[in-house]
């Protein structure tokens, strides 16, 4: 069985072409598809590090909020006792610090 190539130098131009248009796709994606990768590494990075601040701006905000609370209790109960010194308000028997 012999296999002929062709003669005529349109068709071997055309193949050629064809060929090489087939390569460049190929090459390009390739290139393209690694690109895609990298930009997705990229990104999912950012979004762990964005993650990361947000989780510890919220904690930093829990832990002023406790603060705020705890200083808030104090002057209630300061003034509490205030007002139970000077007899304006009654002491109930049951009242327990509820802290």
């Amino acid at each position: 069985m012999n296999i002929k190539l062709p003669d005529d130098p349109i068709v071997v131009l055309t193949f050629s072409l064809a060929l090489g248009g087939n390569v460049t796709w190929a090459i390009l994606f390739f290139t393209n598809s690694v690109k895609r990768k990298y930009a997705a590494e990229r990104d999912f990075g950012h979004l762990k590090n964005n993650l990361k601040d947000l989780t510890d701006n919220l904690a930093l905000l829990f832990k002023e909020l406790d603060r705020r609370l705890d200083a808030q209790d104090k002057d209630l109960l300061e003034l509490k006792a205030y007002l139970i010194g000077r007899g304006l308000i009654r002491r109930k028997d049951n009242d327990e610090d509820d802290s």
